[in-house]
């Protein structure tokens, strides 16, 4: 599978490209077409807490820098294990596993944007 984009002037650029192995129709496929350079994630945990003897909150920092020049929405995904609730977010979230969460973080042309959540575990 190959994959182009338009540039900023309208041409066609190359975007990357995958091979795919045989899947069963109606099946989803994943492909990797490369690693954005030009944007930059940070991650850092910012705040731990043990609650209780099963109990431990987190608090994470994810700040993203965007350096091409367009807007982008960086899709973040956090792995979270045990039984867990999301107390705070600076961004809407989706529930995407059992043990994952998804955010959507618009990152203006040459901008930074900074996700903050706080999340409950019980193991």
């Amino acid at each position: 599978v190959r994959v182009y984009q338009k540039d900023s002037k309208g041409g066609i650029l190359f975007a990357g490209e995958d091979r795919i192995d045989h899947t069963p129709k109606g099946e989803e496929v994943s492909i990797h077409i490369g690693n954005a350079f030009d944007v930059v994630a940070e991650h850092k945990q910012t705040d731990y807490k043990h609650v209780d003897t099963h109990t431990w909150e987190f608090e994470y920092e994810v700040t993203l820098r965007n350096h091409k020049d367009a807007p982008i929405v960086v899709q973040v995904n956090e792995p979270i294990g045990g039984d867990w609730e999301m107390l705070s977010s600076s961004y809407k979230y989706t529930k995407t596993a059992a043990f994952a969460a998804q955010f959507n973080v618009p990152v203006a042309k040459d901008g930074t944007a900074v996700l903050k959540y706080r999340v409950r575990a019980k193991w």
